[in-house]
């Protein structure tokens, strides 16, 4: 009778214990495999989109799996905290052709890594049956420490108060940039990799391999700020990488675009996704220096706080080998000391620059030498807005500035303006509306304007996850080198793949 009992007992509390056991089982997801791709949207935050909304063909494959999935990092903000753990996550041993990225700090990260992922969410049509090669290729090559961002952009351009030239104009831009991890030791808290970028551009016709809507309107800014004065193939960098210190330290040293490391801005550095006008992209006041020995220096300490130092010597241009003009007359040292919190005054997200430099110049039989002061500045305004704001001011020396004397830019941005007005697949596009004021740079050319103003309107529709339709339009006055108009229009439309 006893026993009895105590086996209905035992029965009863093990009954009992039964839905408490499959509740913690049910609840304990700790130790389970990601079931979500991680996507930034157009202001560069976070997206987690289930896998079963993502067609098969651009989910990763079995070697690389969703652990460590990663999207192109967004230039000129901090990596979210969400990738930076799948990083950290990537491999504890020492590793030739590492598939897991270096770990870095967050600001850092951003600037010297790619992802293995080139889609885009919330796009208009979210799979075209090219989309599933280029996205399998670029996972393929991650398997072997290769990462990058490739865009290719057709644009056509008319334009009117034109100087001399034609009005008309198109082209076909290429810009790739690859990072190559050739080891990895994440205990010694060391990782090496070749930095490099490669870029085309081929005009339609004769005039759009001569000429520019720069050159053609007689401007400071470029309207068509991702066209380069050279036809055909350029490398701006070719470099080696470093990081040391577990990511708190990183070097590059030999070829280096100064451009891809300092002054980065997360609503206005892309001609290719955001702003177009030149001066929108970069100041035009900092000397960064592209195709020339250079070496650039970073560290970030903390999380909200980072610098980064640049040097770079010789007169090179566009399209020839860094040592066919080697000089020391010319040279730039631009610095940059930025502060970047997580929530600047529970407005969300931030970046705050200072940017001092100092360069040297020669200007026609004789050498000079002086610098200036830039700060570049950006905030989304609200924890969870929409919008966003930037700024641009810079001043220096007329005679070693990059192409302007002093110049202010500023703008905003708008993520998603006709989510739920329209569709709600338009939710990734991006508008801006930006305006810039710029002094001409010490010149021989004839000056007619001492100040150019201009105002640019851009949108960016995600058409498919890799594809994006964008139009522009840009109002200028009084552009600096034209002597027959005091006012011009341009219109762009450019279709742009990001792979």
């Amino acid at each position: 009778m006893n026993q009895k009992i105590i086996r209905q007992t035992f029965l009863a509390i093990a009954l009992a214990a039964v839905p408490v056991i499959v509740s913690a089982v049910a609840t304990d997801t700790s130790g389970l495999p990601p079931n979500h791709m991680l996507l930034l949207d157009s202001m560069g935050r976070v997206v987690r989109v289930p896998t079963n909304e993502v067609p098969s063909e651009l989910q990763p494959t079995a070697n690389v799996g969703l652990n460590r999935q990663l999207p192109n990092p967004t230039k000129g903000a901090s990596m979210p905290p969400e990738l930076l753990e799948r990083i950290s996550k990537g491999t504890n041993g020492f590793q030739f052709f590492s598939a897991a990225p270096p770990p870095l700090m967050p600001y850092l990260a951003s600037q010297d890594e790619y992802g293995n992922t080139a889609i885009r969410p919330d796009a208009l049509f979210f799979f075209v049956p090219l989309e599933g090669p280029v996205q399998g290729g670029k996972y393929w090559l991650s398997e072997y420490g290769f990462r990058y961002s490739l865009q290719q952009a057709i644009t056509f351009v008319s334009m009117t108060g034109v100087k001399h030239g034609d009005s008309d104009l198109g082209y076909y831009t290429l810009d790739l940039k690859a990072k190559w991890n050739i080891y990895n030791a994440p205990t010694d808290g060391n990782a090496g990799w070749i930095s490099s970028q490669i870029e085309d551009k081929t005009g339609f016709e004769t005039n759009s391999s001569t000429q520019s809507a720069k050159s053609n309107l007689g401007t400071v800014t470029d309207p068509t700020g991702i066209w380069s004065d050279v036809n055909g193939l350029r490398v701006p960098e070719l470099a080696w990488q470093e990081s040391l210190r577990h990511g708190e330290i990183v070097v590059v040293a030999g070829m280096v675009s100064q451009r891809n490391y300092i002054d980065g801005n997360a609503y206005a550095d892309s001609g290719r996704s955001e702003f177009i006008n030149s001066a929108l992209i970069h100041s035009l006041v900092l000397p960064l220096a592209q195709y020339n020995c250079g070496l650039n220096l970073q560290w970030q300490p903390v999380a909200e706080w980072y610098a980064m130092v640049g040097g770079s010597m010789g007169g090179n241009s566009a399209g020839n080998a860094p040592w066919m003009d080697y000089s020391s007359e010319n040279w730039s040292l631009p610095i940059e000391i930025g502060y970047a919190p997580e929530d600047f005054l529970n407005l969300g997200p931030g970046v705050y620059r200072i940017q001092p430099f100092l360069a040297g110049a020669e200007v026609g039989t004789n050498n000079t030498s002086g610098g200036g002061l830039c700060f570049d500045l950006q905030q989304q305004l609200g924890a969870d807005s929409s919008f966003g704001w930037f700024g641009r001011y810079g001043f220096g020396n007329s005679k070693v500035t990059g192409g302007a004397a002093e110049e202010a830019g500023t703008g905003f941005v708008f993520k998603g303006p006709f989510d739920h007005v329209l569709m709600r697949r338009t939710s990734n596009d991006f508008l801006g509306l930006g305006f810039v004021w710029s002094e001409p740079s010490y010149t021989t050319k004839t000056i007619y304007h001492e100040n150019e103003y201009g105002l640019e309107a851009v949108y960016a529709l995600q058409l498919t996850a890799t594809i994006k339709i964008q139009p522009d339009f840009q109002m200028i006055w009084d552009p600096a080198f034209n002597q027959n108009h005091d006012t011009a229009t341009v219109f762009q439309i450019q279709l742009v793949m990001s792979w």
